[in-house]
């Protein structure tokens, strides 16, 4: 997600269907056929993230990337529909019709059965495979400007916090079909006039203050690792597996998954080796690494709207880093990825890199 996913009142209405892809619908780009995979509340079990790596290794480029919403995606597909047929077996996909909508994010404090439940419910109202694919719900503090929002037991729409309705997941389901009763064009709530008002009132409600987005607190018993510029190799999602394959307890329970952040981060269970485990598959558990706060956009070959290999120059000029400053590298002006806050950019140009400062 960027800030430029909140276009200004006033925009221009859209000519186009969301094109957001999914396993079913691709994304055409440049190295390839590219597909999302929705893990709702980035939570991956072994079996799951062993079949990612095969699929990433047999059928792909070989890279499984990690979105700002916790999803992944695997790019280069050679076979699509192969892809989605083992990822439909893997229980990655449990909705033809909702798959795309199921974008789900969740604090790591947030218990998994709380988001399994409000992943089931969403796919199983019919009407909700009408919301856009950019559509987000949220659980806990996640970072993100959510359109729909269960903080501490409180509904929110698009960060307002809303009076006489319950966070619950009924809660949150009833917003997302009163926003798709309200919407024309719009895919976020925060797109549609006057949208947490209208919203609430469908519900019986009333709007009430903002709450800017917070980051999450980690608890205890996690650990958590960069995946520097969001990319994950077969190995070292394999490497992930075996963490979370090492616990005793039930699937779904804590310490028998991976949970991905929309930071790309991964979180394991604080085993005893687990961080060195990590820094061995060649993540990143040093909060002060020159890694932490550098993105990239696709650049080249990827995307045909690069002028450069953002991803290769950015991890040739990481060592070097000299900005405590959150850096994103963009291979054109679309700057497409760009982090909400301040942000010193690196622009690809005809002439090389422009160094930006907001």
């Amino acid at each position: 997600m960027t800030i430029r996913d909140f276009p200004p009142d006033g925009r221009t209405a859209r000519t186009r269907p969301d094109a957001c892809p999914g396993t079913i619908q691709v994304h055409q780009a440049a190295d390839g056929p590219l597909a999302r995979v929705r893990t709702p509340g980035g939570i991956l079990t072994a079996p799951q993230l062993r079949e990612l790596a095969g699929c990433a290794r047999d059928l792909g480029s070989g890279v499984i990337e990690l979105t700002s919403r916790a999803n992944v995606q695997v790019r280069g597909l050679r076979d699509p529909a192969a892809f989605a047929a083992r990822i439909a077996e893997a229980g990655l996909r449990p909705s033809v019709t909702h798959e795309r909508v199921r974008n789900i994010v969740a604090a790591p404090s947030v218990d998994g059965a709380l988001v399994a439940e409000l992943d089931r419910s969403l796919c199983a109202r019919p009407e909700l495979a009408g919301l856009p694919g950019r559509f987000l719900f949220a659980l806990g503090d996640t970072g993100l400007a959510a359109d729909v929002a269960s903080v501490g037991g409180r509904l929110l729409l698009a960060g307002h916090e809303v009076d006489g309705v319950p966070g619950t997941v009924d809660g949150l389901l009833a917003a997302a079909a009163a926003f798709l009763r309200l919407r024309t064009d719009e895919w976020r709530v925060s797109e549609l006039a006057d949208g947490p008002a209208r919203i609430a009132a469908e519900l019986g409600g009333t709007p009430g203050a903002y709450r800017p987005p917070r980051p999450p607190e980690r608890p205890a018993g996690l650990v958590e690792a960069l995946v520097p510029l969001g990319r994950l190799t077969p190995g070292q999602a394999l490497a992930l597996a075996g963490l979370a394959g090492r616990a005793t307890g039930s699937p779904g329970s804590p310490g028998s998954e991976v949970r991905l952040s929309p930071r790309r981060t991964v979180l394991v269970a604080d085993r005893p080796g687990a961080g060195d485990a990590l820094e061995a598959a060649g993540l990143v558990t040093d909060p002060d690494s020159p890694w932490a706060g550098v993105t990239a956009c696709a650049g080249r070959p990827g995307c045909a709207r690069a002028l450069a290999d953002v991803r290769a120059d950015a991890a040739r000029w990481v060592p070097r880093r000299h900005t405590g400053l959150p850096v994103h590298w963009a291979g054109c002006e679309r700057q497409c990825g760009l982090p909400a806050g301040r942000v010193v950019r690196m622009v690809a140009t005809a002439n090389g890199y422009e160094e930006r400062h907001q």
